[in-house]
């Protein structure tokens, strides 16, 4: 198999898997990534002067980290070490196609809501999602040309991002790679991470050590 070829797909304990090149889908989490970091450390939510408000935002938002831990694990028991390569069509995979994706999106609403600002919960959720949604439809189309028929009657009923509950059907049984999990494990940290993060910009602000150039509902 040629180079070009392998940009497109690869080969996995032996059976072909399609391969999505995520490069720009990477660059540009990371770039948002940056964005949103300096923006934290120079805003100053309103909600400051109202500690019932923001307590109760920061709650809700590190209860968004934790859902969206838990939910990108329970994806991962179904999908792991298997995505691209068999189609998973039931548990999580059976409201949406992209429950990972969802589940990160919910989790990055969580991140900016930690910090104790409406508008970073909204603006990073409508980021990552617009980010991630891009990203589910180039996947796909390769999927639909690489399982056919079954990917195109699974998409027919099973909505691409947004989950619905309704149509949830349980599968008889799963296996997982726990190599997977233990990758899994390693990128849902990150989400935790923010929590104990937010505590400590708070700390800083309290202290008057960050700026507040801007200010954030």
């Amino acid at each position: 198999m040629c180079k070009k070829d392998n940009a497109y797909r690869r080969s996995i304990g032996g059976h072909a898997s399609v391969y999505y090149d995520q490069r720009w889908r990477l660059y540009a989490l990371r770039l948002f990534g940056l964005a949103t970091f300096i923006l934290i450390l120079i805003a100053d939510p309103v909600w400051q002067d109202h500690p019932i408000i923001q307590k109760s935002i920061q709650f809700i938002g590190a209860t968004l980290i934790v859902g969206a831990v838990l939910g990108r694990l329970w994806s991962t028991l179904y999908i792991g070490g298997r995505k691209n390569i068999t189609l998973m069509t039931k548990g999580p995979y059976s409201i949406t196609r992209n429950p990972l994706y969802f589940f990160s999106t919910i989790g990055s609403v969580g991140a900016g809501l930690v910090f104790g600002s409406v508008a970073l919960g909204a603006l990073a959720g409508v980021a990552v999602g617009v980010i991630l949604y891009a990203t589910s439809r180039g996947e796909a189309a390769l999927l639909s040309s690489h399982f056919g028929s079954s990917y195109r009657h699974y998409a027919a009923r099973v909505p691409l991002f947004w989950p619905q509950p309704g149509i949830y059907e349980e599968a008889s049984d799963t296996t997982f790679d726990p190599r997977a999990l233990k990758w899994a494990l390693g990128d849902t940290i990150l989400f935790l991470l923010v929590i104990p993060f937010a505590g400590a910009v708070d700390l800083l602000r309290h202290s008057g050590l960050l700026p507040r150039l801007i200010m954030l509902f």
